[in-house]
């Protein structure tokens, strides 16, 4: 009997070896084994890209800080009056025969002497850009007119306006104050083609004037006038 032990115990000892790894061939085999619910038909899960949002472009709101110098009674430096006109004159169209927008330019110094209807093209000149089958600058005439009668049917409410008109007048109203409350010897001059009834077909339009700091700031657009 006591020869027979170790033998016993040798037994046990395997059956419990032998147990043990079966049960871990379970778990391994279970581990493999897909979901009862899931067949061979199923689609893989889908891949998730990351897509980057591109930008987009917000035009300032009419109560823009920069826009809100108009109500300032002191007048800016020029980089900060042309920031603002910048921003004013965003998404505006000067109507003719046709639309134009409006560009801002400055012309360091040019403030003095102040631009008149004599000196306007020299004033110009440095940014001045020739439309094609156009008059060149310097063979063009000179007209002069106020801000006032330019920007009449803009500003002013008028018996044939639309909802188009009536949207945008509060812009033409601030860019027109804007104007007058930061800029000095604001003038208006039409320069194009000379015929015996008038300036055309196309007229550059330059509203002009002085900065606090001496620069000549101009904003300018095109009238198609045949």
């Amino acid at each position: 009997m006591i020869r027979l032990l170790p033998l016993l115990l040798l037994t046990l000892l395997a059956a419990c070896a032998t147990g043990t790894y079966a049960s871990a061939d379970a778990d391994a085999s279970s581990a493999d084994t897909a979901p009862a619910d899931a067949t061979a038909d199923d689609p893989p899960p889908p891949i998730r890209i990351a897509v980057p949002v591109q930008p987009t472009f917000v035009a300032p709101s009419p109560q823009s800080p920069l826009l809100e110098l108009a109500n300032l009674k002191q007048k800016q430096p020029t980089a900060v009056v042309k920031a603002a006109l910048d921003a004013a004159v965003q998404g505006l169209l000067y109507t003719s025969e046709s639309d134009y927008p409006f560009q801002v330019f400055v012309v360091p110094g040019g403030g003095a002497p102040h631009a008149t209807a004599y000196n306007i093209k020299q004033k110009v000149a440095p940014f001045y850009v020739q439309r094609p089958d156009t008059l060149p600058l310097a063979k063009r005439a000179v007209q002069s007119r106020t801000l006032a009668s330019l920007l009449k049917n803009y500003v002013v409410p008028q018996d044939w306006w639309s909802d188009f008109e009536q949207a945008r007048a509060p812009q033409f109203q601030k860019l027109k104050k804007l104007i007058t409350s930061q800029l000095s010897y604001v003038h208006v001059y039409r320069v194009g083609p000379k015929t015996p009834w008038g300036l055309s077909p196309d007229i550059d339009v330059f509203i002009v004037g002085t900065t606090a700091t001496g620069d000549l700031l101009v904003l300018w657009t095109v009238a198609i006038e045949t």
